[in-house]
């Protein structure tokens, strides 16, 4: 359908994305499971302490990053711009306000897919390349802001990389499993 909404006998309809959404998930999960496969050996695995340095310093930049992006978001309206600025209809202002908002809101909807698959994936699977994967993500959050404003295509370059990294996790996971 070529809009975000079709007019049945003049009323508007909602399409759904509920199968489009089904079918990407499924291809993007599927093509990062094959590399996984490839990428990956063996059953879940313990290991020591010290593989775990450069993922625990990942997630500690995760963090930072986080908190500077909702800072960005609770200084601009709530510390250095006053309510008529806030709630500004120019067009400027107002695109500068949803450039913050999406920012913390993407980070916060993505942050437990993440972690939903980094802890596990770091824990049994492979604690190194976790930590690498991580800083990989952080940098790929940091880019949000910056593409935000140019729209799509260009701001995929934020966000479909991360998806990528949480569905190779996955698809690691789901595989060392099987194999356990």
């Amino acid at each position: 359908m070529a809009g975000a909404y079709d007019k049945v006998g003049g009323a508007v309809t909602l399409n759904s994305g509920t199968i489009p959404g089904l079918i990407k998930t499924t291809v993007e999960f599927g093509i990062m499971t094959a590399v996984a496969y490839f990428t990956e050996s063996g059953p879940l695995k313990h290991f020591a302490a010290e593989d775990y340095k450069m993922f625990c310093l990942g997630c500690v930049s995760y963090f930072f990053v986080a908190y500077w992006f909702v800072m960005r978001q609770g200084t601009t309206k709530a510390a250095l711009n006053p309510p008529e600025v806030v709630n500004s209809t120019d067009p400027g202002i107002v695109a500068k306000m949803k450039n913050i908002d999406r920012t913390v809101g993407n980070m916060l909807e993505q942050m437990p897919i993440i972690f939903l698959v980094l802890v596990p994936y770091a824990l049994w699977v492979n604690p190194i390349r976790a930590g690498y994967l991580v800083f990989a993500y952080v940098a790929l959050t940091i880019l949000y802001p910056f593409l935000y404003d140019m729209g799509a295509p260009i701001l995929f370059a934020s966000t479909f990389p991360r998806y990528f990294i949480a569905y190779y996790m996955a698809g690691a996971l789901m595989l060392t499993s099987l194999r356990t």
